[in-house]
């Protein structure tokens, strides 16, 4: 007889079902005979059978070297170790650049003075890529990008009434258009007076080639200060990346 079909396998008392080791796959091949004692299987690899779909284990799915699903581990007994090889879930990028000393007037966009901010703080991932004002990312994802910026203008010079912070985005690497504005409202006041503007946007990055940002400022009176300073994050810039495009 040169085969058997059938749709299960069950032992038929107590005794263990024997597997021969010469078993012969449909090209002619040998497969190794996997070890199954008791409640344990006990073999090297669990391929996939269709592909890009994954091993389900007990509803775990692993696929690509990602689980995926929800694994419980119990209050009472249990514990996980999260090695480099395991995400622990959280964000995978989280740069912080500032602007490191003040300067006057228009910046479309601000283009020097920009620095990562490293105090007391490491960027998480590998970070952006500053040229001349211009933002490139590292991957492709989901990011949310904010822009924070400080004001102050001088009495002498009070005709200010709105300073306004924008962001924008290219999507083929040459044009830009804004994304997000916010305004500092700046009044006629005897003295000096500060105020500052956070500007926020979500960006799908799909291409890191094409797609890239930078950030302005517009302001009327010619003489409102927008503020950086070395040790301090005055006016800065927060790139996070929160999920897969």
């Amino acid at each position: 007889m040169g085969k058997i079909k059938v749709d299960q396998i069950e032992k038929h008392d107590a005794t263990e079902i024997t597997i021969n080791s010469d078993i012969v796959g449909a090209s002619g091949t040998s497969i190794s005979t996997p070890s199954v004692t008791s409640d344990t299987l006990s073999t090297d690899t669990i391929a996939e059978k269709t592909s890009a779909n994954g091993v389900t284990i007990d509803g775990v799915l692993i696929k690509d070297s990602k689980i995926g699903g929800t694994i419980t581990v119990p209050s009472s007994t249990g514990t996980m170790a999260l090695t480099s090889d395991i995400s622990a879930g959280g964000l995978e990028e989280v740069d912080v650049w500032h602007l490191t000393s003040d300067f006057t007037g228009d910046a479309s966009p601000i283009a020097s003075n920009l620095s990562r901010w490293a105090t007391t703080w490491e960027k998480i991932g590998t970070g952006m890529t500053e040229s001349s004002g211009i933002f490139s990312f590292p991957s492709t994802g989901k990011w949310i990008v904010e822009f924070v910026t400080k004001y102050t203008n001088n009495p002498a010079n009070a005709a200010e009434r709105n300073v306004l912070n924008f962001i924008e985005v290219t999507t083929n690497n040459s044009s830009y258009s804004v994304y997000a504005q916010n305004s500092a409202q700046m009044y006629d006041t005897a003295t000096s007076i500060d105020s500052g503007a956070f500007t926020a946007v979500p960006i799908d990055v799909t291409d890191v080639a094409n797609i890239k940002v930078r950030f302005s400022v517009q302001e009327q009176s010619g003489s409102t200060k927008t503020q950086g300073n070395a040790s301090l994050l005055t006016t800065f810039m927060r790139f996070s990346k929160v999920g897969a495009t």
